[in-house]
C-alpha cells in the first residue's frame, strides 16, 4: 500500500492532492460544533487513495481518531509509525480477537461471543465501542435489544464501554427524513443511559452525509468518510459539490502500443466483435485489475489522449482500447489522461461513475488496490 512513482513497466499512476484535504477538513471543521470529535474514515486503503499518506495528514490536522473496517489497513497505519487510536468500525470473529488487542485496536462488539471473547483475552481493562442497528439492517444490535446487551457486556471483565454508534446512509431527501427520524430514536436511547447512570463517552451518528444535509443529533462525535476526500453522497440539489475539492487529482497513464489502421480489424471475443473506427487505435494499461469497466449499455466512456478525447473501445483485465481516430499522429508513450484535464477536456469522478452506472465511493474504491500513488501538496 505504499505510494510509489510510475514507471515504464507500470506508467498508470494516481495523482493524490493532499493540499485539497487540508481544504476538506477544514470545511468539515466549519460544519461542526466547537469540540466534536472526528473519528476520519480511511477505509478501503483510504478510498483508494493510499492509507499511509492519507492518515497522516489526517493526524497532523487535528483528526484525534481514525476508523476503518479492515485489519490489513489498520496494520498498514501502525506500520507507517502511527500510534493513533485506530476503531475498528467492522466485524470480526471472536478469534480475530488477539490481533486486534495486540495492534492496540479499539473493536467495536456487535454481538456477545465478541464482547467475551475480548473480556477473556485482555489482560487490563480494555475500551470498546458497541454498534447499534437503528434501521439500516447491517451490522450491530438491534435498538430494541440493546439496553439489555450493553449492560451484559458492561458487566464482563475487563471491558470499558468508550464510545456507541450507529450508521444511518442516505442518497436523497426521502431517505433524508428516515436518517433523521432513526438519529432521534438512537439520542432518546442514549439519554436514557446516561439517565440510569451509564455516561458512554463517544457517541456517534452522522457521516458524510448527515452532516452535508444537517441532520441534527445530540452526539459528540462524526465519522466522516467521503466528504474528506471531495466526494458527496448527495445529489447537487441537495449539496453543493463545489463546496469540496477533489483529493483525487487525476489518474493518469501512456499508450503502450498504436495499430495505425483499424479498417479490417475484427478484435473481440472470436471475432464476432468489430470495431466502429476509421483511423487508429491505442492500447492503455488500465483494465478491470485497476478497477476500471467497461460503460454499461448506451454510455461511451472515453479518455484524453495528448488532450484529445479518445472513446474507449474495450476493457480487458489488463488494458483498455482506446479509438485514436481524432488524436493526431499518436504515438507509443504519449500521454492518457484517465480522470483529470488535459487541453479543454476533463473527465470527472462523476463522469467515471455515470459510464459505469455507479458513484464515486465505488469508483476510489475499485482502485484501492495495486496502482501507484504519487502524493502532492
Amino acid at each position: 500500500m505504499t505510494a510509489t512513482a510510475p514507471t515504464p513497466t507500470r506508467p498508470t499512476f494516481m495523482e493524490i492532492d493532499l493540499a485539497a484535504l487540508d481544504a476538506n477538513y477544514r470545511y468539515l471543521k466549519g460544519l461542526l460544533p466547537p469540540g466534536t470529535r472526528v473519528i476520519a474514515s480511511v477505509k478501503g486503503n483510504a478510498y483508494g487513495l493510499g492509507i499511509e499518506a492519507v492518515s497522516k495528514r489526517l493526524l497532523a490536522l487535528g483528526a484525534p481518531a481514525l476508523t476503518t473496517g479492515s485489519f490489513e489497513d489498520a496494520l498498514a497505519i501502525r506500520r507507517a509509525g502511527l500510534d493513533c487510536e485506530i476503531v475498528m468500525f467492522g466485524g470480526t470473529l471472536p478469534g480475530g480477537v488477539p490481533d486486534l488487542l495486540e495492534q492496540r485496536l479499539i473493536p467495536t462488539v456487535h454481538n456477545i461471543e465478541l464482547a467475551q471473547a475480548i473480556s477473556a483475552t485482555a489482560s487490563e481493562p480494555t475500551k470498546i465501542y458497541i454498534k447499534l442497528d437503528c434501521g439500516l439492517g447491517r451490522l450491530g444490535m438491534a435498538l430494541k435489544d440493546a439496553r439489555p446487551f450493553i449492560h451484559a457486556v458492561t458487566a464482563l471483565p475487563n471491558i470499558v464501554l468508550e464510545g456507541l454508534y450507529t450508521h444511518l446512509p442516505f442518497t436523497n431527501a426521502e431517505e433524508r427524513e428516515w436518517a433523521q427520524a432513526r438519529t432521534h430514536l438512537f439520542d432518546d436511547f442514549v439519554d436514557s443511559l446516561r439517565a440510569e447512570g451509564l455516561a458512554i463517552p463517544v457517541t456517534q451518528a452522522r457521516s458524510s452525509a448527515g452532516i452535508l444535509a444537517g441532520i441534527e443529533d445530540r452526539c459528540n462525535a462524526v465519522a466522516p468518510g467521503g466528504l474528506l476526500y471531495g466526494k458527496s453522497p448527495l445529489p447537487a440539489d441537495m449539496v453543493d459539490p463545489s463546496v469540496m475539492q477533489p483529493v483525487l487529482k487525476s489518474v493518469r497513464s501512456r499508450l503502450i502500443h498504436v495499430s495505425p489502421d483499424a479498417a479490417d480489424k475484427t478484435p473481440g471475443l472470436h471475432g464476432k466483435h468489430a470495431f466502429k473506427v476509421t483511423g487508429a487505435t491505442g492500447v492503455v494499461p488500465f483494465g478491470r485489475a485497476d478497477g476500471n469497466r467497461a460503460p454499461i449499455a448506451g454510455r461511451t466512456a472515453h479518455m484524453l489522449v495528448n488532450g484529445r478525447v479518445a472513446p474507449v473501445l474495450g476493457v480487458s483485465s489488463e488494458h483498455a482500447v482506446l479509438d485514436l481516430s481524432e488524436v493526431p499522429n499518436p504515438r507509443v508513450g504519449d500521454e492518457v489522461v484517465i480522470l483529470g484535464r488535459a487541453g479543454n477536456h476533463a473527465i470527472t469522478l462523476g463522469d467515471l461513475a455515470g459510464w459505469q452506472a455507479t458513484n464515486g465511493s465505488d469508483i476510489l474504491l475499485m482502485m484501492s488496490g495495486r496502482m501507484p500513488r504519487v502524493h502532492r501538496d
